[in-house]
């Protein structure tokens, strides 16, 4: 397993409205995301997570309460909670996970 990485040289994954980076370790996950503006699909997953917003504005709703969140913000969404964002602008963030999203492990093999 590998202990430093340069984001520049992770394999970019380009999705619709998005492109992502992700790193994992044995129990958590980070991912890296450059996504347009525009609004996602509410959803949930079994892992805890952490959003750094590192560049924009967006409104992000977790379990239902909703904030406008500009660039140094940082969203804390508990595991299986319902939530989503809308990108006023194009946006980049941090997403950390635990335990890993094995959908997105799966979806980088």
């Amino acid at each position: 397993m590998e202990h430093f990485y340069d984001l520049s040289n992770v394999e970019e994954q380009d999705m619709p409205g998005r492109k992502r980076r992700v790193v994992a370790g044995e129990n958590v996950m980070l991912i890296y995301v450059e996504r347009e503006a525009g609004t996602t699909q509410e959803h949930t997953h079994d892992s805890e997570q952490l959003v750094y917003l590192q560049k924009g504005k967006a409104r992000f709703t977790v379990d239902g309460e909703s904030r406008e969140i500009e660039a140094g913000g940082v969203v804390h969404i508990p595991a299986g909670v319902l939530h989503g964002l809308e990108a006023h602008t194009p946006i980049t963030y941090i997403g950390i996970y635990t335990p890993l999203r094995k959908e997105v492990i799966d979806a980088t093999a």
